[in-house]
């Protein structure tokens, strides 16, 4: 292989890396002039936080500067809101890969919870939520974000005829059955009990399953 191959292949290989260096650029807004340096990376953030919010970048640029006042921290603030947009894509991204594994090849989990009007959880093999749509998050009180990986016996006690290992059991060996069920639910100063109905949904495997319990609240 020549030197000049060797030199060839070398800077495509560079050209492929996101440059390190900081890029200048002068913003301006209603007669103000904002001068930043970010890397290629967080410029794009930017842009992209921007966008999320339906306004141009140098209005995002001026409402951050507004908001600290146009102080010396203004420059880190700005890093911190490229932080938190690059934190919301990779939310989006775990959360859209997490509702694909949910999908079979006909309607997924996801979308049968989001259409049900009574809570509904969407459960795995390992009894941890995977979703909780609207109405379950309000009959909780909490966010889905708080119950998303959380086992559901940290919320309320799920009672039926076999127990809630058992009935996953069967679902794992391929049963699918409906099971009703009763669940008691210990809020603060009372208890609530409420019917369910626990459904399977989707089997890949003994244990990797998905099924939902939805929550009768007539």
């Amino acid at each position: 292989m020549s030197d000049a191959t060797v030199q060839r292949q070398s800077s495509i290989k560079l050209a492929s890396i996101p440059d390190p260096r900081l890029i200048h650029r002068v913003v301006q807004f209603k007669g103000r002039r904002y001068s930043l340096k970010l890397d290629y990376s967080s410029w794009n953030a930017l842009e992209q936080a921007a966008a999320r919010r339906n306004m141009r970048l140098n209005q995002l640029v001026d409402e951050l500067a507004v908001a600290t006042n146009h102080e010396g921290n203004f420059s880190a603030t700005v890093r911190a809101q490229c932080l938190a947009e690059l934190k919301t894509q990779i939310e989006e991204l775990e959360n859209k890969v997490r509702l694909q594994q949910m999908s079979g090849e006909g309607i997924s989990a996801a979308l049968l919870a989001d259409a049900s009007p009574a809570p509904c959880f969407v459960v795995d093999g390992r009894n941890a939520v995977q979703k909780a749509n609207g109405p379950a998050q309000k009959w909780l009180g909490l966010a889905e974000s708080a119950l998303v990986g959380r086992p559901v016996d940290q919320y309320f006690q799920v009672k039926s005829t076999q127990t809630l290992a058992q009935i996953v059991e069967q679902f794992g060996q391929g049963k699918y059955q409906v099971f009703p069920a009763r669940i008691v639910c210990l809020r603060p100063g009372r208890l609530i009990m409420a019917k369910a109905t626990i459904c399977p949904v989707l089997r890949r495997s003994d244990t990797d399953l998905i099924y939902i319990i939805m929550i009768d609240v007539g």
